[in-house]
């Protein structure tokens, strides 16, 4: 009797052990494959914040000038030059029409604008009002009348009160809804009093065409719409400028309310064409520097 209750407990002892070990083995491999991915995502988490905030930050580098040149291909048209300062760290873009008998300076010689694009093309123009404004701008954007008619596809028409009388468009005291060929006409016209008046046209107007268009469907659209509309004109925009400040593009038409604000320049006239005086420059500076209200 005794013999055979050692061996009872020798078989329950013996069959205990191995169970405890094999226990002991799953909590240690357990814990230990928990602790990894623990670990795993502890490490995901603080390498993604950083990203994150890479991504989405806005800051001056994305503040950017350029110089848009509308040559439409409509016979008994002229060129529209406007220059748009683009501000997303105080939620504004900047629309200055430029006329074309505006004096600039090209390589040290004195010429309108109208003979600076003619005679040494868009890089130069970009450079020559950059200088004469006393402003970095950075790229030129060209379109001509195909391209602008995709460009206003993309954004939408425009309301606008409308000044002159030419094809397709005549003065009305209220606002108009404008399609893409009325509105070229709107910015190339010969039908205004003076250069001055048209160049301020140009820039209230496309003030008020990005003011009015729906800039979540364009912030969500952003790159196809930038696909279709850069192999329509051209430009030394290249892709790669257009992927460092993507982000800050879509933040202005997403996040801002209204923040396009059509400006005009007081100039000075001498024999037929319009100088910058110091005082214009220095008013320019200050629109340009102005900080929006933090919403």
């Amino acid at each position: 009797m005794a013999t055979k209750a050692y061996k009872r407990k020798h078989a329950i002892g013996t069959t205990a052990i191995p169970f405890l070990i094999t226990i002991l083995i799953s909590m240690i491999v357990l814990g230990a494959v928990g602790y990894y991915f623990y670990n795993k995502l502890t490490i995901k988490e603080t390498e993604l914040k950083p990203m994150q905030s890479a991504t989405t930050s806005i800051s001056d580098a994305d503040i950017n000038e350029i110089l848009f040149v509308l040559e439409p291909t409509t016979e008994n048209r002229q060129p529209a030059v406007m220059l748009m300062r683009f501000d997303p760290v105080r939620k504004n873009e900047y629309c200055l029409g430029i006329p074309l008998t505006m004096m600039v300076d090209h390589e040290g010689k004195d010429m309108t604008v109208r003979q600076c694009l003619s005679d040494h093309g868009y890089n130069a123009l970009k450079n020559a009002v950059g200088k004469t404004l006393d402003q970095e701008i950075n790229r030129y954007i060209r379109m001509d009348t195909e391209g602008f008619a995709k460009f206003i596809s993309l954004i939408g028409n425009v309301n606008y009160v409308v000044p002159i009388r030419d094809d397709g468009i005549r003065p009305e005291s209220t606002s108009q809804v404008l399609d893409a060929g009325q509105f070229e006409t709107l910015l190339t016209s010969r039908k205004y009093s003076s250069e001055q008046e048209r160049a301020a046209v140009i820039g209230l107007s496309v003030a008020a065409l990005l003011n009015q268009c729906d800039g979540k469907r364009i912030a969500t659209n952003l790159d196809s719409y930038f696909r279709a509309v850069i192999n329509t004109v051209s430009t030394d925009v290249t892709t790669m400028d257009f992927s460092a400040h993507r982000h800050a593009i879509s933040y202005i038409f997403e996040h801002a309310d209204a923040p396009a604000k059509g400006i005009s320049m007081i100039f000075e006239p001498k024999d037929e064409n319009l100088v910058v005086t110091d005082s214009a420059l220095q008013n320019l500076k200050v629109t340009f520097s102005q900080t929006a209200t933090t919403k």
